[in-house]
């Protein structure tokens, strides 16, 4: 009868010391990308590094200030360089990005980025442009269009309101 006594509670904490084992494994397995993670992350940096190889050159103006942008050369960038010279409405939304929908449907190649940059362009849905002006974290899906170069002064112009921004292509005059 004492061995029983002393079996069960020695028996529970085998049990919890295997379960709290299985549990921080399932944890590890969570915190590092498995193998099909890994590969898309891969397939994703070679496609931005081939796209960065091809850069167009985009003009934005806000007012008297003019700052350069670069886009990836794509089917979506493509179409969008069609519509130029365009001066566009964009609204402030969430503190953080510009947006204006375009009046022309755009091709999109979208996926979620997971991490956004401040400066960065992109497409949200087939006709929405947006600027981002604040680093986010999001699970929406975007189509990556290209970024503005010198985000800092871009910020500072575009604030927490709604602006007008001319796009063009870049001249070389400047």
């Amino acid at each position: 009868m004492k061995m029983k006594k002393t079996a069960l509670p020695l028996g529970i904490i085998v049990m919890a010391l295997g379960l709290s084992a299985c549990d921080a494994s399932v944890t590890d397995e969570r915190e590092g990308p498995n193998a099909e993670e890994q590969s898309s992350n891969d397939n994703n940096q070679e496609r931005d590094e081939a796209e960065m190889a091809n850069l167009l050159a985009l003009e934005l103006q806000i007012g008297d200030e003019v700052f350069s942008a670069q886009l990836y050369e794509s089917e979506t960038t493509e179409a969008l360089l069609e519509l130029l010279p365009l001066t566009i409405d964009m609204e402030d939304l969430h503190g953080n990005e510009k947006f204006f929908h375009l009046s022309e449907r755009l091709p999109t190649s979208s996926e979620s980025p997971r991490d956004i940059n401040a400066g960065d362009i992109m497409l949200y849905g087939d006709n929405c442009l947006v600027f981002f002006y604040d680093k986010l974290s999001t699970s929406h899906q975007y189509t990556r269009l290209g970024y503005i170069e010198d985000v800092e002064r871009f910020t500072q112009a575009v604030g927490e309101r709604d602006v007008t921004v001319a796009l063009d292509f870049a001249r070389n005059d400047r």
